[in-house]
């Protein structure tokens, strides 16, 4: 998806087209909330994101919104982690 995403940007630029990737991990769904009754897998996740809380759906809409709006005119061929730091480990 990432490398996608750079191709159409490099690609579309020319025609003022923007083109971004959200990259969400491990979001707090109702069917991850169903895993999240194990405290220990809980715990083994929440473990492995620096900012110790899974992201919430309302974090991956508002990192979309954001690019999606005029705010973010200068950016293209990004993506963007929704992952409390995970990926940065």
């Amino acid at each position: 998806v990432e490398g996608l995403t750079r191709g159409m940007a490099l690609e579309l630029g020319k025609y003022n087209i923007r083109v971004n990737s959200v990259c969400p991990t491990f979001v707090e769904t109702p069917m991850v909330k169903a895993f999240f009754k194990n405290k220990k897998f809980k715990q083994q996740m929440l473990d492995n994101i620096p900012l110790g809380r899974a992201a919430q759906e309302n974090d991956v809409s508002t990192a979309v919104a954001f690019l999606a709006a005029n705010s973010s005119n200068s950016i293209t061929g990004t993506s963007l982690m929704v992952d409390g730091g995970w990926t940065a480990k």
